[in-house]
This record gives structure tokens, sequence and C-alpha cells, in this order.
């Protein structure tokens, strides 16, 4: 599948500016933090699908290529143009701010796919505050981290 399709069929459009109102709306009504970054930038989970997670989900299990997925996109993908600028621009140096986000929204997916405690939840506002919740836990509890580091 070409990667103009498969945004097409995540996000429903093919217009930028639809294809991003639709990612972020699609996003936080998701019925799972999994699904929620299946939606979240359907450009990216295309080429990180193809280029990490597919390739280490045949050597490896699910949960392990999925690490090495949100763990390539938090260092090579963010904190490796972000350190230097944390740097430059408050004379701060910060290490792996985003890598550890990321390791937090990781555990949280891999936690709530196996509890899978909103399986019998239809209600769209609570999917969407616990997404909430979610990406904001993550930050704060990430960047906590990376601020003791």
């Amino acid at each position: 599948m070409i990667v103009e399709e498969y945004i097409k069929r995540i996000v429903g459009t093919s217009d930028a500016l639809g294809q991003l109102q639709s990612s972020i709306i699609k996003s936080f009504q998701s019925t799972s933090f999994k699904l929620f970054w299946r939606n979240w930038n359907p450009l990216f989970g295309y080429f990180l699908s193809k280029i990490i997670n597919r390739p280490v989900s045949r050597k490896l299990n699910g949960v392990i290529s999925s690490l090495f997925t949100f763990l390539f996109s938090g260092l090579i993908l963010h904190d490796i143009w972000i350190m230097p600028l944390f740097y430059i621009l408050f004379h701060k140096v910060v290490f792996f701010p985003v890598t550890l986000i990321f390791f937090c929204f990781w555990f949280v997916m891999i936690l709530e796919s196996s509890i899978k405690f909103r399986k019998n939840l239809n209600n769209r506002r609570i999917h969407v505050l616990i997404n909430i919740i979610y990406v904001i836990g993550g930050s704060v509890l990430g960047g906590l981290i990376s601020s003791i580091i």
C-alpha cells in the first residue's frame, strides 16, 4: 500500500488540512491509546511501521517492536534536534526528554492493552478525557524523569 492510500484510509481524506484536523479528532476520540498513536500522525506512523515496527516484529514480539518504534521516534525524530536546541536557546543540558516521554506513552499503551478496561466504554467524551490524561500524564512523568537524569 502506498503512503497516500494509507493516510486516506486512516484519516478519511486526502486534503492536507482535513488530514490534520481528522487525525487530531480521531486520535483523541480513539477507544484505546494504541489507536490514538495510529491516528496521531499517519505519515510518520506509516514510515515508522514500515522501517521499524514490521521488521523488528518479524524477529521479536509486538511489544518489543513497538518499544523500539517509540524509542526510535523519540530519539531520532525528536530529541536529536531538541537537545541541542535547548542548549543553544536556554544554555541547559537536557537528556532525552522526548524519548523518556515516549517511553511513558509506550508503557501506558502496553498497560492499557493488557488491562483492556476501555473495552466496554462507548462514551466518546470519556475516551477523549482518558487520552488527554494519558498524554499529559506521560508528558509530565517523562519530563520529570528527564529532569532527574
